[in-house]
């Protein structure tokens, strides 16, 4: 059933990319291997590993779900245990030469105390050696998936290889760190796959990569760096898959860049960045500096209740609700026609209703056609989203003047307004640092190299082409400094950007030629 599938987040995989993870993990024709797939749904992996390995290969599947688990041993002939990952017995551990799969997609607030204390009691005895601290960070806050594949570095025997399909967001997710550093203690991270102009798996919102790792023919870790294959597929992950037969032919389907093992922040650069941004980089690295160091980046406000909170100007007007209580609101990224750099809030479509926290009493009394209005949309307390606010009509905000967009498509624009407004949490307010002039880092965040940098190290979305960028992501996010500019540069970047705002900004084919734009840029 697929809302069983979906809590249970089993995402059956597509051929084309069982093959390739199969190859990676080095399961091939006339080789004699013993191959365990821990989580192994339909037997996707055991099957394409039958295929290629022969009746009288050694092929062993792990299943909770007893339906799937006797349908993967029809499938593929494959010893199957319906069983959990986390309850098979020691006699498991290092029998494997490969162990690939697709590990369920599990978000840790769902697993539960119990789910997360039977993973990480079952990874305290595989890993008697790693700190605690460690395995409860994992376990903690990783999703099931996490530990997943921590239990499949276990099962797999010193020098074989672990091939997973997992989420991509591995690479920008904090709770992923404690997977790293243990595979950095008992193995190594050999590869990372994406393809990034395909969407593996239609019915789930989440966009996949396949990781490869290697355990160390001791079983222990190595206190030097090595370095990770980072690899973008440039052909379809079907060709990709058929020219892939061993994890040495790789690079016949994709562009791969060697990028070192003690740095993850670096591999998701590594494989969505242009090798335009990689060479200004390298050229302008100590005029750059991360967002946050230059700003305080702040989400939007999520108001719990936009039908309550978010009024378009003319409504509020018509509840004659008093002004000093509404306050402008950047509710969106601008659209085609609006996509200006410099915004009048005095034009601004919609308002939020901010009233001060502190308000009870008789300061009602200042307030009574707000006092109505809340009165008469009391109900909205009982919401999920407000349950726990109190007071529940009150939102937390800080007004900015400078935003920053959290998603993209073709477009680039930084929005400032001209006085401070309340923003809605799909931009991030920017309050800049004591020190940095505020429109010279509107300046910067509306060049083109910025641009270059969201679009090289941006998050795609969910597989339909969007960039997204976390806050955390953001305040990583490296920009010209504008502290190292001159007065006279400085100048120059407020006029360019003054320059720019007279008119809506296009995508960026489309700005890439215009005099004011290179105007900004060359500033």
């Amino acid at each position: 059933m697929p809302e069983t599938r979906r809590e249970r987040g089993s995402y059956y995989t597509p051929r084309p990319v069982v093959d390739l993870a199969l190859s990676l993990a080095d399961v091939t024709a006339g080789r004699r291997c013993r191959v365990l797939d821990p989580t192994c749904g339909d037997g996707a992996f055991l099957a394409g590993a039958r295929e290629r390995l022969g009746q009288a290969a050694s092929l062993v599947g792990v299943e909770i779900d007893p339906d799937a688990a006797r349908a993967a041993a029809a499938r593929s002939g494959a010893e199957v245990t319906c069983a959990d990952l986390f309850a098979l017995p020691a006699e498991a551990i290092g029998t494997a030469d490969a162990v690939v799969g697709n590990p369920p997609y599990v978000r840790q607030e769902r697993l539960g105390a119990d789910g997360k204390a039977r993973a990480r009691a079952r990874l305290r005895a595989d890993f008697p050696d790693i700190p605690g601290s460690l395995l409860d960070r994992l376990t903690g806050r990783g999703d099931l998936a996490v530990a997943c594949a921590a239990r499949a570095l276990r099962l797999v025997r010193p020098g074989g290889r672990v091939a997973l399909v997992v989420s991509s967001a591995l690479l920008d997710a904090a709770y992923a760190r404690p997977l790293w550093e243990l595979a950095r203690a008992v193995a190594r991270v050999d590869a990372i796959v994406d393809a990034p102009r395909e969407r593996w798996f239609a019915d789930a919102a989440v966009n996949a990569m396949i990781v490869v790792f290697q355990a160390r023919g001791d079983g222990k870790g190595r206190g030097g760096d090595e370095t990770v294959t980072v690899a973008k597929l440039t052909v379809p992950t079907r060709e990709a898959a058929a020219r892939t037969r061993r994890r040495r032919d790789l690079d016949r389907g994709a562009s791969v860049r060697e990028v070192p093992e003690s740095r993850p922040e670096r591999w998701a650069a590594a494989l969505r960045s242009a090798p335009a941004w990689l060479e200004f980089e390298a050229i302008a690295a100590q005029a750059l500096a991360p967002l946050g160091e230059l700003a305080a980046v702040r989400r939007g406000v999520t108001s719990g209740a936009n039908d309550v909170f978010y009024l378009p100007r003319s409504r509020a007007k018509e509840l004659e609700i008093e002004p000093e209580l509404l306050v402008p609101l950047l509710r969106a990224p601008p659209r085609r026609g609006d996509a200006r750099v410099i915004v009048d809030p005095g034009v601004m479509p919609h308002v939020a209703l901010a009233i001060p926290p502190d308000t009870a009493g008789r300061d009602w009394e200042r307030f009574p056609a707000a006092a109505r209005y809340l009165a008469a949309r009391a109900d909205a307390a009982r919401r999920p989203t407000l349950r726990h606010r109190r007071p529940w009509w009150a939102l937390t905000q800080a007004p900015a003047r400078l935003f920053l967009t959290k998603a993209y498509a073709g477009r680039f624009v930084q929005q400032l307004s001209r006085s401070p407004v309340i923003a809605d949490q799909r931009v991030y307010a920017l309050h800049p640092a004591p020190g940095v002039d505020l429109e010279v880092l509107a300046g910067v965040l509306n060049a083109t190299l910025t641009a270059l940098a969201l679009e090289s190290l941006g998050r795609a979305s969910m597989g339909e082409g969007a960039l997204e960028w976390t806050v955390a992501g953001a305040r990583r996010l490296p920009v010209v400094d504008p502290r190292r500019l001159s007065r006279r540069q400085a100048d120059r970047v407020r006029a360019a950007l003054r320059r720019l705002s007279r008119r809506a900004v296009g995508d960026a084919r489309a700005e890439r030629d215009r005099p004011d734009r290179m105007a900004l840029d060359r500033a």
